[in-house]
């Protein structure tokens, strides 16, 4: 514990969450959504990360509106504010615990909307890799299904990534 001066462990935290930040912001789309799966893949991740990690630093303040669909907890980001290009926006659908049991909030939902269509069919594939997965495709999307997993199911179109979380792999980070 340090009361005075610079904890050495929170610049070296510090520097990973950049170099983190920098990396979803700059490399390609799809490494960008393999590096999400990568996050929940084993262990439960914290969510928080995910919200600031595309967000454009120049940005002028601007007061987001949120579509009325979402929740009082939920996260949006839309293309306005972040340093990429090719999402249109994020959303991070939040379930938030009673607080008489755990007051704390968990990730549901992690939404990406793409400007352009992507096909990411092989990237979640290759990225499962490892783990017991079904795929279920529709005329409208592909359902990845994963056992024992944080990650409960990924679903894509051509122009969205969903990655849902298993309740059971949550984990409250203080």
């Amino acid at each position: 514990m340090v009361l005075d001066g610079v904890d050495p462990k929170e610049e070296q935290y510090k520097q990973i969450v950049s170099s983190f930040n920098k990396k979803m912001k700059e490399c390609e789309l799809n490494k960008a959504v393999q590096l999400i799966i990568l996050g929940y893949k084993e262990k439960y991740a914290q969510y928080k990360f995910y919200g600031g990690c595309f967000y454009e630093i120049k940005t002028p303040i601007i007061d987001t509106e949120y579509p009325d669909y979402l929740g009082m907890n939920d996260f949006y980001m839309p293309k306005e504010e972040m340093k990429r290009k090719d999402i249109e926006h994020l959303i991070l659908r939040i379930f938030k615990d009673d607080y008489e049991k755990t007051n704390t909030r968990y990730l549901q939902e992690l939404e990406l909307v793409f400007t352009e269509s992507q096909d990411l069919n092989d990237t979640i594939e290759k990225t499962l890799k490892g783990k017991v997965f079904s795929k279920k495709e529709s005329s409208e999307s592909i359902i990845f299904t994963v056992e024992d997993s944080p990650i409960s199911e990924i679903e894509i179109t051509s122009k969205k990534f969903i990655l849902r979380t298993n309740p059971d792999k949550w984990k409250a980070y203080y």
